[in-house]
């Protein structure tokens, strides 16, 4: 029997179609097992920042932007149906190709493909000029790389990287009064990674 791509990403909860996103695009970058996926990368992760910018502004209970945020929603995961038929198609079921390609895999226990999820990330504005982010353990983590970015969130951002093995990192020499986006990236065996929500603050 062929292995299957699992289809729960057609009605995820927001986090995890936030988090599967971010780890399918992290394997499926530079995979030679899949060239020239269509949507391209940058579209794909153009849809991941967009519903990650509209689900943190639909916090605020307003429908219009609820509204808006499962626009953002249903495009994501439009664009991971075709990605779903691209992988399908180009591995012709062979089980090493589609777990590299970062999708939930049908018959094979989460265990032993996926690394916990990250549930929640936590930014303290510290002096001026500096930020502490922090999170949970994640299970199966090795490493965790920390990034913030100046507002606003593009597919172009240049992302200050902070990588440790421990569960927060310290930024620093950033501009005060200026607003500033976190997430972090947890970094498991072989290529596992998973991606956390955004988080904005404001630098003192």
């Amino acid at each position: 029997m062929k292995l299957k791509i699992k289809k729960s990403y057609k009605k995820p909860s927001d986090t995890f179609l936030l988090m599967l996103v971010g780890r399918i695009l992290e394997n499926m970058k530079n995979n030679a097992s899949f060239p020239n996926p269509t949507p391209t990368i940058a579209e794909v992760e153009k849809g991941h920042t967009d519903f990650q910018l509209a689900l943190n502004v639909a916090g605020r209970k307003d429908r219009t932007l609820s509204s808006a945020k499962n626009d953002r929603k249903a495009e994501l995961i439009g664009m991971l149906v075709k990605w779903d038929d691209f992988v399908t198609t180009t591995s012709n079921g062979d089980k090493t190709m589609l777990l590299s390609s970062g999708f939930d895999i049908a018959g094979i226990g989460n265990a032993s493909q996926d690394l916990g999820t990250i549930d929640q990330l936590d930014v303290e504005i510290g002096p001026p000029g500096q930020a502490i982010a922090r999170i949970k353990r994640v299970t199966g983590a090795k490493a965790y790389v920390f990034q913030c970015t100046p507002d606003p969130v593009t597919p172009n951002s240049q992302w200050i990287n902070e990588t440790s093995s421990d569960r927060e990192a310290v930024f620093t020499n950033l501009n005060s009064i200026a607003k500033y986006w976190f997430r972090v990236i947890a970094i498991g065996k072989g290529k596992q990674k998973v991606i956390s929500i955004l988080v904005s603050r404001v630098i003192q």
